[in-house]
Order: structure tokens, then sequence, then C-alpha cells
């Protein structure tokens, strides 16, 4: 402990988000904080004066990485869509799967403070995110909006089909379903045994490139 003298304010803050979302807000402590980083508590507090300050500090950030679907912008549309959409869930489940404990250590604090007491924290009523939901577009959006032009571009390469060219419905479709899993799995926790997400994701592309519907006739 105490060995990591020029640890910087923004490696404290990472160390502590993770340790109030893996453990909440009684059971991240300051010495469990200054393990990750090899430095003493006091070495903590040097960041901020109190576990409050550091929480708020910490969780109450914007935090401007919430685009993981901007990779898709790198696609012209003539690639293998089952492929792409594929990395697509790859790359966005396990960025939900962070989210979602975020915004649920930051929801378990936040719920008890005392109505406008923490006004600069962003948020929905009373769940704080990590973004201004009050800027346009938003980062969900503009996910959102790199799925659709990426299945625009696909179907100008007759890659892909959208009846009505309903693009943005079909993009919001995929993400819902990712949205499900992510929800299903951490928050209901409505199965016994994880599904791992190849299983799932298999699946999904599936439905996607063929679908599970057959004509009644055919089933018989």
């Amino acid at each position: 402990m105490g060995r990591n003298p020029r640890v910087t304010r923004e490696q404290v803050l990472a160390a502590a988000r993770e340790s109030f979302v893996e453990n909440g807000y009684a059971g991240a402590t300051l010495a469990e904080i200054g393990s990750r980083l090899e430095v003493s508590p006091a070495a903590v507090l040097r960041h901020a004066p109190t576990k409050k300050a550091l929480f708020l500090a910490a969780m109450g950030q914007r935090d401007p990485d919430l685009l993981p679907l901007e990779f898709l912008e790198r696609f012209d549309g003539s690639e293998d869509p089952r492929e792409v959409l594929r990395e697509a869930g790859e790359v966005f489940i396990p960025f939900l799967e962070t989210r979602i404990r975020e915004l649920v250590a930051r929801w378990v604090y936040f719920k008890k403070a005392p109505e406008g007491a923490f006004k600069s924290v962003p948020g929905v009523g009373r769940i704080p995110l990590p973004f201004d939901p009050a800027a346009r577009p938003s980062p969900p959006q503009k996910n959102l909006r790199f799925l659709e032009d990426y299945l625009r571009r696909a179907a100008r390469h007759g890659r892909v089909r959208v009846r009505g060219d309903k693009y943005r419905a079909a993009a919001l479709a995929f993400l819902a379903e990712l949205h499900s899993y992510v929800f299903m799995q951490q928050v209901m926790e409505i199965l016994d045994e994880p599904l791992p997400v190849k299983d799932y994701l298999d699946t999904v592309v599936d439905v996607w490139s063929g679908g599970i519907v057959t004509d009644a006739k055919e089933g018989r």
C-alpha cells in the first residue's frame, strides 16, 4: 500500500467507479478503492475530501465514451450483414451490462438524496444518467442512427431488405433485442442459469437472417 504516489485523479475516479458499481455505496471502502491502485486510503482522499464527494465525482460525472456503435461507420454495406450484426451485438451487450450496473449503483444512492440535492447530475426524474438527457442528439440517439445508417447502406448493396424502408424501426427493433437480453438477465434475473451471449446472438442472427415463422402447410 502507498507505493504508487503518482496516481492521478482520473485513475482514482476510475477505481472508485469500479468499486461503487461492484460493491454499492455501502460496500465500497476507501481501503478497497486504494488497493486497486496500490495506494493508501489517505492517498485516495487527496482527490476527494470524503467518501460521498468521491462517489459524486466518480458516479455523477458524464461519460464521453457512450458511442459503442460508432464502428459501424467503417462498413459500406457490402459486407455480410450477419457478421456485422453479430459484431454489433458482441460490442453493445457488454457495454449495456456495464451501463446498467452503473445506473443501478447511481439510483440506489441518489434515490435517498433530498429533492434537488444533486442538480448538477443529469437524469430523468430521479434516475441519474451518465449523459445529459437534454442534449440532442443524445448518445442513445446517435447509436441508433449509426445502426440505421448502416442498414440503409446495406440495403443499397442488396444485403438487407427492410419492408417499407422503415430502417429506423428495424434499427430500434435490433437494439431492443440486445437491451432485452441484458435487462432480463441482469435486472429481472429471469433465468436460473445465464444464457451465454454467443447462444443468444446465434439465435438473433438466425431470426434476422431467415426468420423462424413458416407457412402452416409446410410445417405439417
